[in-house]
């Protein structure tokens, strides 16, 4: 009988560890995972943890769209560079509504991995979420501010410049970014953002430099890939497609602290060269909250971007970018 009971308190005992490390949102790297009341989240305990989350990538070279591809699989969270990468059925099955989507303007795969399929992320005691031409910040639960903002500033109610960041109450800063959205005139495929050269009607190189600001992240950096038309009755969009992806670089730019010391300039030269869905270089990033990120501005040189599709007539495309 002593038997008997031992062995159910040592079930008892083994059933609640099992829960508490299930109830534990602990990942890899000592990131967690919010569950919020709409969807799953990365939640930083610190900055520095942060930091760390990025460096390990960065330092891998891991393939950013795989890693979030197994985060979705893993129940964890569904990347915003998953969804944008999603065809129709994918969506569906994972609940996501088009209309839902929010805009993020930015090539940048670290920022969009970062962010879940609401934009949103959380660093110590608030939640980030970008969406369209604002960066808000809240507590647990002070989203639903969001719509009442965005209705006094549609009505002009109140006005927020570029740059500028507004309180609108005690549960909702606002900050409205100055990234312009992405631009694909053929004047800014010389100088400037974004450039695509295409094998056929249905494969295309994406060739993209981007420098971009949100409250808290910021980088500088550039990036290769192939995207594919897909087709669905009179639909048609672009996928990512993975191939053979090249870009090499030199580039001086910028750095403004927000701390207040001079601006400093640097030069970095280097190549990505990988069978990959995106080949992504940056050049360098910063976190901070609640001290801001520094500010990086592009001044001179070049990025060359070069991929392969071995279907096509002509089977490698390639196009050089001046800063």
């Amino acid at each position: 009988m002593k038997k008997m009971i031992a062995l159910i308190m040592l079930s008892i005992m083994i059933i609640s560890c099992k829960e508490e490390e299930m109830s534990n949102p602990e990942a890899e790297n000592n990131v967690s995972v919010l569950k919020s009341r709409e969807s799953n989240m990365l939640r930083f305990r610190s900055v520095d943890e942060l930091k760390e989350f990025i460096s390990v990538r960065h330092e891998s070279e891991a393939d950013l769209l795989d890693e979030a591809r197994r985060m979705s699989e893993e129940g964890k969270y569904n990347p915003l560079l998953l969804i944008y990468n999603l065809e129709r059925k994918e969506a569906e099955r994972l609940g996501i509504k088009e209309r839902n989507i929010p805009t993020v303007s930015s090539n940048d795969d670290m920022l969009l991995l970062l962010l879940n399929e609401n934009g949103e992320i959380g660093i110590e005691d608030k939640i980030f979420r970008i969406d369209g031409d604002f960066v808000y910040s809240y507590s647990e639960g002070g989203s639903s501010n969001i719509p009442e903002f965005l209705t006094a500033y549609n009505t002009g109610e109140i006005r927020v410049e570029k740059g500028d960041t507004y309180k609108f109450n005690k549960e909702l800063t606002v900050y409205r970014h100055n990234n312009d959205p992405e631009r694909e005139s053929e004047e800014k495929a010389v100088r400037g953002a974004t450039s695509y050269k295409y094998f056929s009607n249905n494969y295309r190189m994406k060739a993209r430099q981007y420098n971009g600001y949100w409250l808290f992240y910021s980088s500088i950096g550039a990036k290769t890939k192939v995207e594919e038309r897909k087709k669905f009755l009179w639909w048609s969009w672009w996928k990512t497609a993975k191939t053979d992806n090249r870009l090499e670089y030199q580039v001086t730019y910028k750095i403004t602290s927000t701390f207040g010391f001079p601006p400093i300039t640097l030069s970095k030269s280097g190549h990505r060269y990988c069978y990959c869905d995106s080949a992504n270089k940056v050049y360098d990033w910063s976190v901070g909250f609640p001290a801001a990120p520094n500010v990086y501005k592009p001044l001179e040189g070049y990025s060359k971007h070069w991929a392969h599709w071995y279907s096509t007539n002509p089977n490698t495309v390639s196009t050089t970018m001046y800063y």
